[in-house]
C-alpha cells in the first residue's frame, strides 16, 4: 500500500517536472506562490496531494483530516463552520486561500473583519458585547477546548475557535457559586449593573415598606474572595427569620424577638396600636391619646424609660400659665382640649351662666384670644353676636336688646308672637292672624348691601302688602276711598259697604234685587280683567239701553 502510494507520488512528480521542462513559460502554474506561514511545513511538490486531489483543487475532506478542531464542530453540528460547510455547502477555499506568501492571512473576511456577521457563529453580539473588539473575547486564556490536542500546530493567539457561549466561560463568577449558573436570570447584555431582571419578590425574603429603599449592601455584606484581595457580596444563607438578625433590639429583649408584634416595615415609628396593649403599662390610653405616635411621649426613643404622667402638664404645655390651679381634668378630658362643657367646668362662677345653645359652644368661640382669664364683654348679645337686623330696632324702646324677641334656646323661633304684635303699630286681626310672618316681612337689600328681613315699615297701608284689584278706581277719583272703607281684615269678600250710604246711586225699587255684576260689569283694561265700579254714569240708559240692545 505504501509502496503503491509512493510510486504514484513519484509518477506525479515526474509528470509535473516534465511539463515544467517542456513549458518553462508556465512555471508559475505549478505553484502560484509560497504557502502561508501555518502551511509552510507542506511546502514542496511531494506534499501537494496532501491537500489537493489529482486533477482537482483542494479537498475539504483532506482539510478536515488535518483540522480536527473544525471536524469536531461539524460533528457537534454547531458553530460557523457547520453552517458554512454542511448547511451552506461552501468550500474551505471560499474563505481560506493560500499560495500567496508566508505572511498571507488565510482568513478571508468578505466585508472586513470588523463587519463580520457574528450571528452566523451561533452567538449574536447584543448590548455591551457589540461594542467589544474581537481580541477582547478571542484570546487564549478564554479558550475552553484543548485545541492543541486536536491541532498541535494551531496558533491560539490567532484562533477564533474554542470559546463557549455561557457567561462564566468568559466572565468571572462574582457571586462565588452562590447563585444559579444562568447569569441571564438576573443580568442582561446591556450592562452588568444593575441586575435589571432580578425580582426580589422571587427570593425567600420579599421587600416591603422601608426595606424597598435600603441599599443592597446593607443586608448583603462584602466578604473576602478566597486567595485574592477582592471581595464579593453575600447573597445566600442570610438569616432573616427575625428582625434582630439585622436590626439592633432597642428593647434589649424585654419585649421578645418578634418585633412585628408592634412594628411593621413602614418604619420603626409606625407602631400599630392594635398590636401593642398599652393597658399593660401604668398609663391607659384613652381618647386622643390612642392616636398619638409613640415617640410623641417617648421622645428619647427608649420605650422602657419611665415617664412622668401624674399630671397633664408633665407632657402638655399649660396654656393658662398656672392661673388655674386645679387639675386639667376639671375642665378637659382625653377626647380633646376643645371638648369642654358646663358638665366639667362650672361657668356660673364667672358671672355668666351658660344656658341653651351657649352650653354646647366651644370656649374659644367667645374666648377668642385663648386666654380664659381675660375678661370679655357679655352684657348685651351684640357684644358677641352680629345684628342681623341691620339696626332696624335701635330706635325702639329698650334699644336693640335681642332678648326682647329671642332667648338662648335658639334664634328661631322668635318670642315675638301675636300678643306682642298687638303692641305694635299694626295689631293682627282677622285673616292676618293666620298669615305667615314672612308673607309680610320679606327679604330686602339694606343700605350696607346685605340681604335683611324687613320689620320696620315707613307706612302700614294695605297696598304696602296687597295688590289693588281695582287698579286705582277708588284712589284716582273723588272722594278717595281707602281699602278699609269697604273691606275688613276678617276677609276680603266680607264688605262693610252700604250702597245707599256710600255711593251716589241709591238702590230703590227693583234695583234692590239686581245682582251687582249686572251693573258692575267686567271689562278688559290693559290686558287685565277689571270689575268696573267707578266712574259709572247714573243715567238709566247707561244700563237699560245696553240691555235692550242685547
Amino acid at each position: 500500500m505504501l509502496k503503491g502510494n509512493r510510486d504514484t507520488i513519484i509518477l506525479f512528480a515526474a509528470t509535473v517536472l516534465g511539463q515544467f521542462v517542456l513549458a518553462s513559460e508556465c512555471r508559475t502554474q505549478i505553484s502560484p506562490g509560497k504557502l502561508a506561514g501555518p502551511h509552510a511545513f507542506l511546502e514542496g511538490l511531494t506534499n501537494c496531494v496532501k491537500c489537493h486531489e489529482l486533477g482537482h483543487g483542494p479537498s475539504e475532506e483532506k482539510c478536515l483530516d488535518c483540522h480536527l478542531e473544525i471536524k469536531l464542530h461539524l460533528k457537534a453540528k454547531r458553530g460557523l463552520h457547520y453552517k458554512a460547510v454542511t448547511l451552506d455547502r461552501e468550500s474551505c477555499i471560499s474563505c481560506h486561500g493560500d499560495h500567496a506568501g508566508r505572511k498571507f492571512q488565510m482568513i478571508h473576511w468578505a466585508n472586513g473583519q470588523e463587519n463580520f456577521e457574528h450571528e452566523k457563529s451561533g452567538f449574536t453580539l447584543n448590548g455591551k458585547h457589540g461594542q467589544l473588539e474581537c481580541n477582547e473575547c478571542h484570546k487564549p486564556e478564554l479558550i475552553q477546548v484543548d485545541l492543541k490536542k486536536l491541532q498541535p500546530k494551531i496558533n491560539l493567539d490567532k484562533s477564533f475557535l474554542g470559546l463557549k457561549t455561557s457567561c462564566r466561560s468568559c466572565h468571572k463568577d462574582e457571586h462565588q457559586m452562590q447563585l444559579d449558573k444562568n447569569c441571564r436570570k438576573c443580568h442582561s447584555e446591556k450592562a452588568w449593573k444593575p441586575a435589571s431582571k432580578f425580582d426580589h419578590n422571587q427570593a425567600n425574603f420579599q421587600l416591603t415598606g422601608k426595606h424597598l429603599n435600603v441599599e443592597c449592601a446593607k443586608c448583603h455584606p462584602s466578604l473576602p474572595k478566597p486567595g485574592t484581595q477582592g471581595t464579593f457580596a453575600k447573597f445566600t444563607r442570610i438569616e432573616f427569620s427575625s428582625c434582630v438578625a439585622c436590626h439592633k433590639d432597642e428593647h434589649q429583649g424585654k419585649f421578645g424577638n418578634d418585633c412585628r408584634s408592634c412594628h411593621n416595615t413602614g418604619g420603626w415609628r409606625e407602631i400599630n396600636p392594635n398590636k401593642f396593649d398599652h393597658s399593660k403599662t401604668d398609663f391607659l390610653l384613652l381618647g386622643k391619646h390612642k392616636q398619638v405616635t409613640c415617640n410623641k411621649c417617648h421622645t428619647s426613643g427608649n420605650m422602657l424609660l419611665p415617664l412622668q404622667f401624674d399630671s397633664c402638664v408633665a407632657c402638655h404645655k399649660d396654656v393658662h400659665a398656672g392661673k388655674f390651679k386645679q387639675d386639667c381634668k376639671s375642665c378637659h378630658n382625653e377626647n380633646g382640649w376643645k371638648n369642654r362643657g358646663q358638665t366639667i367646668f362650672d361657668h356660673t362662677q364667672t358671672g355668666f351662666t351658660l344656658h341653651g345653645r351657649h352650653v354646647g359652644l366651644d370656649c374659644v368661640k367667645c374666648h377668642k384670644s385663648g386666654d380664659m382669664l381675660k375678661p370679655i364683654k357679655s352684657k348685651q348679645c351684640s357684644d358677641c353676636h352680629q345684628d342681623i337686623h341691620e339696626k332696624q330696632f335701635v330706635l325702639r324702646e329698650g334699644g336693640s336688646r335681642c332678648e326682647s324677641c329671642h332667648n338662648e334656646q335658639g334664634f328661631i323661633p322668635t318670642l315675638f308672637g301675636v300678643d306682642e304684635h298687638k303692641t305694635s303699630r299694626f295689631p293682627l286681626t282677622g285673616s292676618h292672624l293666620a298669615t305667615p310672618c314672612v308673607a309680610c316681612h320679606k327679604m330686602v337689600t339694606a343700605k350696607s348691601g346685605a340681604q335683611v328681613r324687613q320689620f320696620i315699615f315707613s307706612q302700614i297701608l294695605c297696598k304696602a302688602c296687597h295688590q289693588d284689584p281695582h287698579l286705582g278706581q277708588f284712589s284716582r277719583n273723588n272722594p278717595v276711598k281707602a281699602c278699609e272703607n269697604c273691606h275688613k281684615s276678617s276677609g276680603w269678600s266680607i264688605l262693610q259697604f252700604i250702597h245707599d250710604r256710600d255711593s251716589r246711586f241709591k238702590l230703590e225699587g227693583a234695583h234692590r234685587n239686581v245682582a251687582c255684576e249686572r251693573c258692575h260689569i267686567a271689562v278688559n283694561v290693559t290686558n287685565a280683567i277689571l270689575t268696573l265700579y267707578k266712574p259709572i254714569n247714573p243715567a238709566c240708559e247707561t244700563c237699560h239701553l245696553q240691555k235692550k240692545l242685547r
